[in-house]
């Protein structure tokens, strides 16, 4: 005796449709959304160092020289990130936090032939 089963053949209405794909958009975008922390902000690494001065005299062109010179060379120390050199995104960050970073220092000292010097 041969018999042969067939599942029941479904059909889908158009509800149907709407609510499976609603479902696997659901599905696919939770995991996402669990994932993503709203409240979480990318925090800075903020570095600092003293550089000394104390055995120049800022006044003259010669001592704000050494001054700027020094305060550069703790920038290009304190920003270098040892991510991908090689990347743009890397070379354009450091340059920028050089910049910043020997400018914020040059308006912390006051001293106007350093600030001669940064423009």
């Amino acid at each position: 005796m041969n018999t042969e089963t067939r599942p029941p053949r479904r059909s889908f209405s158009p509800h149907t449709w709407l609510g499976t794909s609603g479902m696997l958009v659901l599905f696919g975008l939770a995991p996402a959304a669990a994932l993503a922390d709203p409240t979480a902000a990318p925090v800075a690494a903020t570095r600092s160092a003293k550089v000394s001065l104390a055995d120049l005299d800022l006044s003259t062109p010669a001592g704000a020289r050494v001054a700027y010179e020094r305060i550069r060379r703790l920038a290009v120390r304190l920003c270098d990130d040892r991510g991908d050199p090689w990347s743009r995104y890397h070379a354009a960050a450091y340059n920028a936090c050089v910049r910043e970073t020997v400018a914020d220092a040059v308006r912390q000292i006051q001293a106007p032939a350093l600030a001669a010097l940064e423009k």
